[in-house]
């Protein structure tokens, strides 16, 4: 009896050992952007080079401007991609930080439905031109909702799209109100790996930590 339960024991406390060893190894690394901004990616997120993400940055300045179109100043320091086993991007982040932005933490934290639906409404005027004008389309908005991650405010928009390739995408506009400080983050996944690619984006979503 004694040696049945030593082995127990021993077994007990291997796969103790086993789900703590396995928590360490996480498919996840926490990215430190600026201003104090953390998130994490899997670690098959491939970071956009520098090179890429100008040229990215350049054509989107260069298409709105062909349609007259105008954004609040903002910087793109970071950009990453997921790719599936043929080469196409199946999955992106990127963050935009806003530094004219007047509204506060403290107002977001206050803000009412009333203040919502506004904010939800220039969001997608904005978004339906932005995205169009890149040739996509918008097949449905689903709406933004406030939601408070790791202590903070945030305003989320999601929304389905139809790329300029042909496919489905959802997407999501994470946007934190802090004056000098805001930001939006934007992730979206093809909707053909949305099984896998759901939860993974909304874990990102959820680590998000300002320091």
């Amino acid at each position: 009896m004694k040696t049945i339960r030593s082995a127990f024991v021993v077994l007990l406390i291997t796969l103790t050992f086993s789900v703590v060893n396995a928590n360490a190894n996480t498919n996840f690394v926490t990215v430190n952007l600026t201003k104090g901004v953390t998130v994490e990616l899997p670690k098959n997120w491939v970071v956009m080079s520098d090179n890429k993400r100008v040229t990215l940055d350049t054509w989107r300045e260069s298409m709105l401007e062909a349609h007259k179109l105008k954004d609040a100043e903002n910087d793109l320091p970071f950009a990453a991609n997921y790719y599936d086993d043929t080469g196409n991007s199946a999955g992106s982040f990127a963050i935009r930080f806003y530094p004219n932005i007047v509204f506060t933490q403290s107002e977001a934290i206050a803000a009412d439905s009333e203040f919502i639906q506004e904010l939800d409404a220039g969001i997608r005027e904005n978004f339906v031109k932005g995205y169009e004008a890149s040739g996509g389309h918008l097949v449905v908005w689903l709406g933004t909702k406030k939601e408070t991650i790791n202590g903070s405010v945030y305003f989320i928009s999601e929304s389905r799209q139809r790329s300029p390739q042909g496919f489905g995408f959802t997407g999501f506009l994470v946007r934190y109100l802090n004056a000098g400080n805001s930001f939006t983050i934007m992730i979206s996944y093809r909707e053909d790996k949305g099984f896998y690619l759901r939860p993974i984006c909304e874990k990102i979503i959820s680590s998000v930590k300002q320091q």
